[in-house]
């Protein structure tokens, strides 16, 4: 099962940092004396960071910040990071678009979360009204398909949530057997215990990733940081290297306008231990024993 791609983008593969929190101690500079970009959990940025370190590592270094969820907007207005790759629908304050730029990069198919010897697991995936009897460890409003096929069913059975400060807690319910929970994909990856298993839930809609960031205000912003900016949301969004937003756009040039010494991209790094294909040199050479062995042979 995998995530299903918007846009021709698919959520990169590898693994994440740990959690942290958005406050950071030190001052946040502008983009062009590197760039911060925070990630909630479950989403894996690695490959686009690595991206970044390949072709502007060495002019405009990348600073990742793993934000705990919920908190990529907070993080944007506190100035923790420049960008924030989060799921808008799952902020404390959702981003507006008069305030933030939105990019959506792919979207997550919901999961449910249960042990592994849960009766559900017979099916490689769930129908929402499978679980209409079952009880969630999270508010009905955060899930309305669900909420919708259970409404009868809770109205007499009703149960009170118990305490929980995040998904892991959530998560540690679970395999408690306290109750289920519907999650993102990528959510439920990120809380892998050997205990439990997930299954798609059939009938309810993709959840959405965006990378967002403040909007400028028209005073603060200098045009060569909105430019690395735009580097990295290219980077996000799949370009290549060969496809680059040209000489007025990219991280390299943005160094111009700060009064630094220009400096070239980091080139792309060869894989550790592959040396060059020294082609050239490799044909001479075999082609000067084969001119000694051809006049030994004469000498003879």
């Amino acid at each position: 099962m995998t995530d299903t791609p918007s846009g021709g983008s698919t959520e990169p593969d590898d693994a994440a940092p740990a959690d942290a929190s958005p406050e950071r101690d030190e001052v946040l500079g502008p983009p062009r004396d590197g760039l911060t970009v925070g990630f909630v959990p479950g989403i894996m940025p690695d490959k686009w960071f690595s991206r970044w370190d390949e072709r502007f590592g060495t002019t405009t270094p990348l600073t990742p910040v793993a934000l705990d969820e919920g908190t990529g907007v907070e993080a944007l207005r506190s100035s923790a990071a420049h960008m924030a790759l989060l799921r808008p629908d799952d902020e404390r304050g959702r981003p507006d678009a008069t305030e933030f730029h939105a990019v959506r990069l792919f979207e997550e198919k919901p999961v449910v979360v249960l042990p592994v010897d849960h009766v559900l697991t017979l099916l490689d995936e769930v129908p929402v009204e499978e679980l209409a009897e079952e009880f969630m460890l999270q508010d009905p409003t955060s899930i309305p398909e669900w909420a919708d096929a259970s409404s009868t069913y809770r109205a007499h059975h009703p149960r009170k949530l118990p305490s929980m400060r995040d998904t892991s807690d959530g998560i540690e319910l679970v395999a408690a057997g306290i109750g289920l929970m519907i999650v993102p994909m990528s959510v439920a990856r990120h809380h892998h215990r050997k205990d439990l298993t997930y299954r798609v839930v059939e009938d309810m809609p993709s959840r959405p990733v965006d990378l967002v960031w403040l909007r400028d205000d028209g005073s603060d912003r200098a045009p060569e940081d909105e430019e690395i900016l735009q580097e990295f949301v290219g980077i996000a969004r799949g370009r290549k290297a060969s496809s680059s937003r040209g000489s007025s756009g990219t991280a390299e040039n943005a160094h111009r306008g700060s009064g630094r010494k220009k400096e070239r991209p980091a080139p792309v790094r060869r894989k550790p231990g592959r040396a060059p294909s020294g082609r050239t040199s490799s044909t001479k050479n075999r082609s000067g024993k084969r001119s000694r062995t051809s006049s030994r042979g004469k000498k003879r």
